[in-house]
């Protein structure tokens, strides 16, 4: 839908699970409205076409590619896949976010706070990296991650004030299907 209501919105890359590649491709020539050329990129040669979906575990193999084009918008599925700020994906995707400054950046999950509201803390980052940020991050952990020293350093764990987390999401950033 998104890139449907806007003809500037002409190259996108799709990052998902493996799973999933064959379901964006189905779903892109289904309900794409203009001329576009979808891809899967596949360990081979990465597509040069407009629309092209890799799954997260070959983010790195492809890197040089994705860092070499321009993109309008960047789509993170399953984008809880991107909760620890220390794996790998989730460094590649902040990159190339980061390489892509005027694009559109889509992080799409079905579960944005899988354990913790900790987790959510690094996508929030991606999105918002005004009000998220080094920072906002001691503010952030102590009112919704209940951060405390634990007497062997700062535990994280924890939530608090989750309605209000909630109520501020969907006020700023999160829109919820059911």
């Amino acid at each position: 839908g998104v890139v449907n209501a806007d003809e500037r919105m002409r190259s996108m890359l799709v990052v998902c699970p493996a799973s999933l590649k064959l379901n964006w491709k189905k779903e892109s020539d289904k309900w794409l409205v203009r001329e576009t050329s979808v891809a899967i990129a596949n360990g081979g040669d990465f597509p040069r076409t407009d629309f092209v979906i890799v799954n997260y575990d070959v983010l790195k193999k492809n890197l040089a590619a994705i860092l070499a084009r321009r993109w309008d918008m960047i789509v993170a599925d399953e984008a809880h896949y991107m909760k620890n700020p220390k794996a790998q994906r989730t460094k590649l995707m902040m990159e190339i976010v980061a390489a892509n400054p005027d694009a559109r950046f889509l992080p799409m999950t079905g579960t944005p706070v899988v354990n913790r509201p900790i987790e959510l803390f690094t996508i929030m980052r991606v999105v918002d990296p005004e009000n998220y940020n080094d920072e906002t991050f001691w503010r952030y952990a102590r009112r919704y991650c209940d951060a405390h020293n634990n007497g062997y350093g700062w535990d994280f764990t924890g939530a608090a004030n989750l309605e209000e987390l909630q109520e501020k999401l969907r006020r700023t950033v999160m829109i919820r299907r059911l």
